[in-house]
């Protein structure tokens, strides 16, 4: 049902030999869709660490259309924990959830965030983002489109969790399950492909397409 693969080339730069034998994150196979999706870990991300998988896919989202924040970190140093802290954190601030230029306080009375929240921020770096129903979504990734989905995170990774939870997923590895980045997982599972219909399954609420 889930498979650690690698992305088609490297994380901003690196080659994939390079990659895999630095992050251990990945394995060898071969994507099918393109994909640009990168690693980045909420934890280390501030006092909020534990609620920015939010802020912290819109990072990632921004980085797989192209249009990465200012203090985005690539390569194996962003993927590590607190590696991206900075530009997670301005992430927050960008969705509204930290006031600005203080990260560390929060302007929310809520857990989290809303796809709003992050819609908003994503506009905040010149991005489109678009609301989407989550079926709409999944498929718009299958494409190669870079989407952010809501998912149940215990029926994503398969265990006893019930929360929501932010990823994002963009293209298909080689046996046509869609690529999936976790920011809750990023140091034991990185970039995962998930069938189509597991994804479906792991719906907590709807999804965003961003551009």
């Amino acid at each position: 049902m889930t498979t650690p693969i690698s992305r088609r080339a490297a994380l901003r730069g690196l080659g994939f030999v390079g990659l895999a034998a630095t992050t251990g994150l990945f394995a060898t196979a071969q994507a099918k869709v393109a994909s640009d999706l990168v690693v980045v870990d909420q934890g280390g991300t501030g006092p909020w660490d534990g609620e920015n998988c939010g802020p912290t896919s819109a990072v990632i989202a921004l980085v797989a259309a192209g249009k990465a924040p200012e203090h985005y970190v690539s390569g194996p140093e962003g993927a590590t924990v607190g590696g991206n802290a900075t530009a997670v954190e301005d992430m927050r601030v960008a969705c509204g959830l930290s006031p600005q230029c203080d990260a560390s306080a929060k302007s929310v009375d809520y857990w989290g965030a809303y796809l709003k929240d992050l819609e908003a921020g994503i506009r905040e770096y010149d991005g489109t983002a678009t609301h989407s129903m989550f079926e709409e979504g999944v498929d718009a990734a299958a494409s190669g489109s870079v989407v952010i989905l809501h998912v149940h995170h215990g029926t994503l990774i398969g265990e006893e969790a019930d929360y929501g939870h932010f990823v994002v997923a963009q293209g298909t590895d080689s046996d046509g399950n869609i690529l999936v980045s976790d920011p809750g997982r990023a140091q034991t599972i990185g970039i995962t492909g998930y069938s189509r219909q597991h994804l479906l399954d792991s719906q907590r609420d709807d999804a965003t397409i961003v551009s």
